[in-house]
């Protein structure tokens, strides 16, 4: 048997526990919701300024030598968009109640990622004025610029102009120095030419604008974005802790699970019967339900005659039903059958037959009474019966009782003397002294009920097989209602432990 069983599947565990993962996204996309009020996206204007690239001859005194380089001055652009100059020409150009601190706060600049534009965010007091904010730094920061390109260019030109003054001076008149002088000049020229054309070219360094506008940015943009956000991480967490819960929490939900982790076969599917049906199974007379005669036919393929221990993972599989039916069904093919009631400390089907109070297995193994005077025959119909040791007295035994070489000796004439002994048989973690009947059985049914813990089936398997018992094979108990069972039959009960 796998440990573990087959891992849940993502869609499987979301929809396992769907009521759970909607309210965990749910609270994602609230608190999204709250976040992005809180921190007022709705009042937040963005522009972009995308520069052009500088003459690469370093006529402005900017040079550019590479990409990286030219990424570099972006940034420090961006820097110089939110310095006091700016925001100082920014505040001048507004003339509102901002002051130089406020602005500084409220804007702010960076490259992009694709390391050629500035872009900037302004979250002002409110979305009107975030906008004009931002429009008065682009104008404020294209002045400043274009300032900064008019002062390098004037520093050029003059430093040019000094050369060329120097060179006239020291020309004498006529001769080959004259000549290597007006290649100087010429050059000089050229140079304030080229300056000149680079200056009017590059004006303020901005390729083009995006500015700010109140439709671009309506105060439900950023909601809105933020809310699919957190729809997004809602749906990751959810999706995590259902998978985990799947994980931590994997269960038998149909026939394909069961297959899946055990290797004995299956013998039988009972259906989920409606609450009305449940009580009519306590009376033996009730013919067995189809699904279960599938289920003793499968079991005497599998074992023929013998012993046969039922018993469940958990209370409530459904075992006792099963020993129950699977004894009615047998005893109508005409098999002797004998059913025992191992469940000392319950004794529920004692109960089911009305023999709570009748001698039974602990009077047999307090050496109280014998085989024969604990076995009790009940009727079925058509002159049809099967034979019950029932529980007995629980307050006359003790625990080693049940495991003694005596009780084992009584089982194996009870092998000797039936066809078929029926051993239902109480989870061995609620009552561990019926463990030393596992060993003298002839194989072990195990009812498995929809829903059932696989981990603590697995512990019941690796529990028979210590003990020394075989699994003949599986029952799987509540799978739904059957579709092919008319209206017109009589009402049988749930299977119930």
């Amino acid at each position: 048997m796998d440990d573990t069983g087959p891992g849940p599947t993502i869609f499987g565990a979301l929809w396992r526990y769907r009521r759970s993962s909607l309210a965990i996204v749910a609270v994602a996309v609230l608190v999204s919701f709250v976040v992005a009020l809180a921190a007022g996206d709705g009042r937040t204007a963005r522009a972009r300024i995308v520069l052009r690239a500088p003459d690469q001859t370093g006529a402005l005194g900017i040079e550019l030598t590479s990409e990286a380089s030219f990424v570099r001055y972006v940034k420090q652009r961006a820097l110089f968009v939110t310095s006091d100059r700016v925001l100082g020409a920014a505040r001048t150009r507004l003339g509102g109640p901002e002051t130089l601190e406020q602005m500084r706060s409220a804007i702010a600049a960076e490259s992009s990622s694709t390391g050629e534009s500035i872009e900037i965010t302004v979250d002002g007091p409110g979305l009107e004025r975030s906008v004009l904010i931002a429009n008065a730094v682009i104008a404020a920061y294209q002045d400043e610029s274009r300032a900064e390109v008019t002062a390098a260019t004037e520093k050029a030109l003059a430093t040019l102009n000094t050369q060329r003054g120097a060179v006239v001076a020291e020309i004498p008149a006529g001769g080959a120095i004259a000549t290597a002088a007006g290649q100087t000049l010429s050059e000089i020229d050229k140079q304030m030419s080229r300056i000149g054309v680079v200056a009017s070219q590059f004006d303020d360094g901005v390729s083009f604008v995006d500015h700010a506008t109140a439709g671009a940015v309506g105060p439900w943009r950023g909601v809105l974005r933020d809310v699919a956000i957190g729809l997004a991480v809602g749906l990751v967490v959810a999706a995590a802790v259902a998978w985990f819960r799947a994980d931590r929490d994997r269960r038998v939900r149909h026939a394909g699970d069961l297959a899946g982790v055990v290797s004995e076969p299956l013998l039988g599917e009972i259906e989920t019967l409606p609450a009305q049906a449940v009580p009519a199974l306590s009376t033996p007379g009730v013919p067995p339900l189809r699904s279960y005669q599938l289920v003793a036919s499968g079991l005497r393929t599998m074992v023929g005659t013998g012993v046969v221990m039922v018993t469940g993972a958990s209370s409530g599989e459904g075992a006792t039903t099963t020993t129950l039916q699977i004894a009615g069904a047998a005893a109508r093919d005409g098999l002797r059958v004998l059913v025992v009631d191992a469940a000392v400390r319950s004794r529920d089907l004692s109960r089911l037959l009305g023999l709570a109070d009748w001698l039974g297995l602990t009077s047999i193994a307090t050496g109280a009474a014998s085989l024969e005077q604990a076995t009790h025959s009940v009727h079925i119909g058509d002159g049809v019966g099967f034979s019950v040791v029932p529980a007995g007295h629980a307050h006359r035994y003790s625990r080693d009782h049940l495991r003694s070489s005596s009780l084992r000796k009584v089982i194996a004439d009870m092998r000797a003397r039936y066809d078929l002994v029926l051993v239902d048989l109480p989870p061995l973690s609620s009552q561990p002294e019926t463990t030393s009947l596992i060993g003298v059985s002839d194989g072990v049914l195990v009812t498995v009920r929809r829903e059932g813990d696989l981990r603590s089936l697995r512990k019941l398997r690796e529990q028979i097989h210590l003990f020394g018992g075989t699994i003949t094979g599986y029952v799987l108990t509540f799978t739904g209602a059957d579709p092919t069972r008319r209206v017109a039959e009589p009402a049988v009960p749930q299977p119930v432990r």
